[in-house]
């Protein structure tokens, strides 16, 4: 359908496409500033398999603390949540977590980023717990994470971007709990916070990425395309910029 209604119906498209798939619930990040320093980062699944979602937290350390904590609530059958564990194992500031399978075990687990480039994996034990795994590698900043099949071999990848050292990195996950690092690209406006969802905005059936600037002026967006083997390629048709030559990168 986005190819039959012209650059500029295809480009508001994209656009309205990419704000439901940064905002939906799988994936949760921080825009940065004093507030967003100290707000916590929620996504939601469902992880005693009980069909009840369930509530999990990044929240930052308290004054004068360095280690974020991460809370899981369970949901309950009358629409409330109750506070299961609280455990002090994560950085001092995380910006971006999301959920996902990624041990193939049919059960939800985490992965939390933080702004020192640090990414955690806690694997769902079927049960309503989180335990740590093996974590995915690390950056120099983590700024928001997507996930997405970017190879198409069943199992689930992230994509990362990172505002310091100016790229999004590919990690590919092999199912069992683990990642290597894959290909990356250059942010198009190095030294600014970009934001990343995964979605296939040109409708072939491969997962592509949007990154998204909110420091050009207003909200610009790239639609990374994806090749099916983890690579990606920038689309003008579908991108969108105020002025692409109006930024000078830090």
């Amino acid at each position: 359908m986005i190819r039959a209604i012209g650059r500029a119906g295809r480009r508001a498209a994209c656009a309205a496409f990419l704000i439901a798939a940064v905002m939906g619930p799988a994936c949760a990040w921080a825009a940065g500033g004093d507030k967003d320093d100290k707000a916590p980062l929620v996504v939601i699944a469902d992880l005693n398999h009980d069909g009840i979602a369930d509530m999990i937290e990044a929240v930052p350390p308290a004054d004068g603390s360095r280690t974020g904590v991460l809370k899981i609530s369970l949901g309950e059958a009358g629409g409330g949540f109750r506070l299961a564990s609280s455990q002090a194992v994560l950085g001092a500031a995380p910006r971006a977590m999301v959920t996902g399978d990624f041990n193939g075990d049919g059960v939800p687990d985490v992965i939390v980023g933080d702004d020192d480039g640090t990414l955690r994996l806690f694997l769902g034990d079927g049960k309503g717990g989180l335990v740590r795994g093996k974590d995915p590698g690390g950056l120099d900043s983590v700024v928001s994470i997507a996930v997405a099949d970017f190879d198409r071999d069943g199992k689930a990848d992230i994509a990362v971007s990172d505002w310091r050292g100016g790229l999004v990195a590919i990690f590919l996950g092999d199912g069992k709990g683990s990642f290597r690092r894959g290909w990356s690209f250059h942010l198009r406006m190095p030294g600014t916070v970009a934001m990343v969802s995964a979605a296939d905005f040109n409708g072939d059936g491969i997962p592509d990425l949007a990154v998204v600037y909110g420091d050009d002026d207003g909200y610009t967006f790239d639609v990374m395309v994806g090749d099916g083997n983890g690579v990606f390629v920038r689309s003008p048709e579908l991108s969108f910029a105020q002025d692409p030559n109006a930024h000078c990168p830090a």
